[in-house]
């Protein structure tokens, strides 16, 4: 064989060769690019199934939330008895939130199991508010009870008030000494001092009152101090000496005062009072009074 034979055969060998050559490389290629191609169509399916549980869990997990939310505000007197467990809740709902935004398969897993977790949480939850609910209730009722009981005891305190009040008023009227038949004159005395009744203003020499304090098993026997005033023409309160007695609180000017021992019977009483000057002409008004109480009145006219 000759050299120029030899020549094109190596040539025609090393084609031979790089055509195998590349016909490797490419189906090395060609191999990568389908097993890539099947990694890439894997990993689609993977992110769809991903972003799918995603949705799925947060779905869930709103719904749940929703719930819980629409308890706490159905139910929101019972908060503060239920404040911790609210709390609880509420952590593990953004615990979960925060494992479901991750977005890995390992912590998606973890998110379902939380939520399952979370509802039997929140079942338990709803059951302790149905029995707060009911607790409640009974006290609500409870309570209704005791305010109608309440207002039941008040009205008859109440009532039982008033009739102590109207009895005590019916004592204290009962306890005030009362006059029947007062009656005032002037009289005037002779030489020999007989007394001798008289409507002449300058023979006067005394103005008598007499009256009969009627009978009172009420009242308690004993010294009673029997107060008139006498109101002359002019409307002043007549004294020779200024000495006052208390009347409803204050204290008032008398004109004589006369003390008795009442022994709860009917007693007849007269009493004097002379001027220690002339009288003038006109009406002169009597008021009698004891323990601070007008039990009786009376006039006379002097011409």
């Amino acid at each position: 064989m000759s050299v120029e034979n030899k020549e094109p055969n190596s040539k025609k060998t090393i084609v031979i060769i790089i055509i195998s050559v590349l016909l490797g490389v490419n189906g090395l290629l060609l191999w990568q690019f389908f097993n890539k191609k099947t990694d890439l169509q894997q990993t689609t399916v993977e992110l769809k199934n991903t972003t799918a549980e995603k949705e799925t869990l947060n779905a869930e997990l709103q719904k749940v939330k929703y719930e819980f939310d629409k308890l706490n505000q159905e139910n929101a007197g019972l908060q503060n008895l239920l404040s911790s467990k609210d709390e609880e809740i509420r952590t593990k709902i953004a615990e979960i939130q925060r494992l479901i935004n991750s977005g890995d398969a390992a912590q998606l897993k973890k998110a379902k199991e939380e939520i399952a977790n979370l509802k039997q949480l929140s079942q338990n939850y709803i059951a302790q508010i149905d029995s707060l609910r009911i607790a409640n209730k009974d006290l609500s009722d409870q309570n209704n009870s005791l305010s109608q009981d309440l207002s039941s005891a008040n009205s008859k305190v109440g009532s039982l008030t008033q009739e102590n009040s109207s009895l005590s008023n019916k004592v204290a009227i009962a306890s005030v000494l009362k006059t029947v038949n007062a009656i005032t004159t002037g009289v005037k005395y002779k030489g020999s001092g007989k007394e001798i009744e008289t409507t002449k203003a300058k023979q006067t020499d005394r103005i008598k009152t007499c009256f009969t304090i009627v009978e009172n098993q009420v009242v308690d026997k004993g010294a009673k101090d029997i107060y008139l005033r006498v109101i002359g023409p002019d409307g002043t309160i007549l004294s020779t000496s200024n000495e006052t007695f208390m009347l409803k609180g204050q204290a008032s000017i008398y004109t004589i005062r006369q003390t008795i021992f009442y022994e709860n019977k009917s007693t007849d009483l007269c009493i004097y009072w002379e001027k220690g000057n002339a009288f003038g002409a006109g009406k002169y008004s009597i008021e009698i009074y004891c323990e601070g109480n007008q039990i009786g009145s009376a006039s006379v006219i002097l011409k």
